[in-house]
């Protein structure tokens, strides 16, 4: 295995190299204003905590029959204990993680939930209060690396027979699939143990695993990784990106890795005052742009580099490129970070405004040299976007999301839709007004690209339940073709992966 360019005292610089954060004032004063704006809004029942730590039900039937053949586990990964000991987290991205399992079989849905032990959490329940700092949320430490604030709440990944809960900053962590308990944290190799691993790996259809890991101390960083199908790692390499800008996503072609860095970069003053979490490090720096790096798979080197004009960039949908070497790639462009900034800020206290310029779907073409072309694809705010998996790294003509109104006061997505990125919108199906959509995952079927379903869990505000839908990803206006509903709600999730039995 070839680790290229990585220092070992280098890595170990940078987890040493947390400060102990304090600044104990900004845990506490949002219970109550939260629980205040929950009674007038039930829409924010989604940032309430989890009614307990585990969960397990079937699912009961509303409507409709699930097709032949769908038969797997739908695994979904979010904060769900976005409070503990009377202290609630300031920002939605914060809360210890809650692995679900939604297992499909015949004509029958089960349902298994659980908060996400992690080391984290076992030192606050030692200390009887929640006290270590988090994304948004400033907190005390000491803390020897990134893993010992790591709520393993983003994701989940299925590979190589392996189940792992993501989170952003912090190593991947083992979740066991039956009694869904959180083991240890995943060291690809002894020399990148601690080390960041994305919440948004990509699998090529061999099995091939691509991530990258953003290192912010004690220089800023981007580490690529390359797993093989079989679990182990091949080769890793530790790129000198200039100002890091939060890397959340990325795509692969047949030949490339494409990462964008937002203008949002850590301010070093900022960050040295030990009040302020690490999202409030932050500062937009418009006069940055938006760098694009083009690294070639093999040599894992960076091999050119574009400029945009400065947007922020979360959810990524895919990437192509053509025999010239010209990349396409469809991404989620907000004007400015604010939606995670303020937006999911307000919600944890209460406020359900939603008021920022939020994503819209685009297409970005990169000649081989240089320029660059930016087109919209859709009118309205776009999240989530999904692909069929079997088409990464390869010209695509699907992408499945949610959108909706951005009216404030509203939750923003209220609709699933299918795009086609060089058509727009071409399906999609609305919610009723009492039921927030969550991210839908595409199930093959059938070999060609779409042919197959789209699982959906949604809250339902008035029954107080969470829900799942199954559509024919090729007809999603048509609705659901199963419907079902469990006795309980879970915190809205992130994301989620399927794996067939």
């Amino acid at each position: 295995m070839a680790i290229d360019h990585l220092s070992r005292r280098a890595m170990l610089g940078a987890l040493a190299s947390l400060p102990a954060l304090s600044g104990l004032g900004a845990l506490a004063g949002t219970r109550e204003e939260f629980n205040a704006g929950l009674s007038k809004n039930p829409h924010l029942l989604g940032l309430a905590n989890a009614k307990m730590e585990s969960f397990d039900s079937g699912m009961k039937k509303l409507r409709g029959h699930l097709p032949s053949g769908l038969e797997g586990v739908l695994w979904r990964n979010g904060p769900a204990e976005h409070e503990r000991f009377g202290d609630r987290y300031t920002h939605w991205f914060d809360g210890d993680g809650m692995v679900q399992a939604y297992t499909l079989s015949g004509d029958r849905v089960t349902h298994r939930a659980r908060i996400l032990d992690t080391p984290k959490r076992r030192r606050e329940t030692r200390e009887g209060r929640r006290y270590i700092p988090a994304f948004g949320t400033a907190g005390s430490g000491p803390m020897s690396g990134p893993d010992d604030m790591n709520v393993a709440n983003t994701s989940m990944l299925f590979h190589a027979g392996q189940l792992l809960a993501l989170w952003e900053g912090g190593s991947a962590l083992e979740v066991d699939p039956e009694t869904l308990g959180a083991g240890k944290f995943k060291a690809w190799h002894p020399e990148l143990s601690g080390l960041p691993f994305s919440a948004h790996p990509r699998v090529e259809k061999d099995g091939t695993l691509w991530n990258t890991g953003a290192i912010f101390f004690p220089q800023e960083a981007l580490l690529i990784y390359r797993i093989h199908q079989n679990g182990t790692i091949v080769k890793a390499n530790l790129l000198d990106v200039g100002p890091m800008g939060i890397v959340h996503d990325f795509v692969v072609t047949s030949r490339h890795i494409v990462v964008l860095l937002t203008p949002l970069v850590i301010d070093p003053d900022l960050w040295s005052d030990r009040d302020v979490s690490f999202l409030d490090a932050h500062v937009w720096r418009p006069a940055y742009g938006t760098r694009v790096l083009t690294i070639d798979k093999n040599q894992l080197e960076i091999v050119r580099r574009h400029e945009l004009p400065p947007g922020f960039h979360f959810h990524h949908g895919n990437g192509w490129e053509e025999a010239d070497g010209t990349i396409h790639l469809d991404v989620c462009q907000a004007p400015g970070p604010e939606f995670v900034t303020r937006d999911m800020r307000e919600v944890m206290c209460g406020q359900l405004n939603f008021s920022s310029a939020h994503p819209r779907y685009s297409s970005i073409v990169l000649p081989p040299r240089s320029g660059a072309e930016i087109n919209v694809l859709a009118p309205g705010p776009v999240e989530f976007p999904r692909i069929d998996s079997r088409r990464t790294g390869q010209r695509h003509r699907m992408v499945f999301a949610l959108t909706g109104d951005e009216v404030d006061g509203k939750w923003p997505f209220n609709r699933v839709i299918r795009i086609d990125p060089e058509l727009g919108e071409t399906d999609g199906w609305t919610y009723p007004g009492h039921q927030i959509p969550e991210e839908h995952v595409f199930v093959p079927a059938g070999p060609a690209e779409g042919e197959g379903w789209l699982l959906g869990p949604y809250l339902d505000v008035r029954r107080k339940a969470t829900g799942l839908n199954v559509f024919n990803a090729r007809h999603v206006s048509a609705g659901p073709l199963w419907e079902g509903i469990l006795p309980y709600f879970i915190p809205l999730g992130l994301h989620g992966t399927f794996a067939a039995l």
